[in-house]
């Protein structure tokens, strides 16, 4: 009988393979991920206060990648950047990404 993390591990699997997640290049390298989209025009960039930016959120599995804030992800020919990591289980983590990056509002 499989373990509650290997069980964990399968759905998350299967969750991905399906028609919630798309192709994306995290740091060039194409992975499955889940993303919701948020806001446009969000006052700052996530880095500073200064501009305005597109937010989003992004669910990849944890055996895919290792999250680092500055990490580059191209999703639909749009460059987005991880801003931070909102919450992790045992196989999945949840980005808070940005695109249109501005100092100019």
């Amino acid at each position: 009988m499989a373990s509650f993390r290997e069980h964990q591990a399968l759905a998350a699997e299967a969750l991905f393979r399906g028609d919630l997640a798309e192709t994306v290049l995290y740091d060039g390298k194409p992975v499955r991920g889940i993303v919701r989209r948020g806001q446009t025009g969000e006052p700052g960039t996530g880095f500073s206060r200064d501009g305005s930016s597109t937010g989003a959120t992004m669910r990849l599995l944890l055996k895919d990648i290792v999250p680092q804030e500055g990490d580059l992800i191209v999703i639909q020919e749009e460059s987005w950047a991880v801003v931070r990591e909102i919450s992790r289980s045992t196989a999945t983590v949840l980005l808070e990404i940005r695109s249109e990056m501005s100092v100019f509002a």
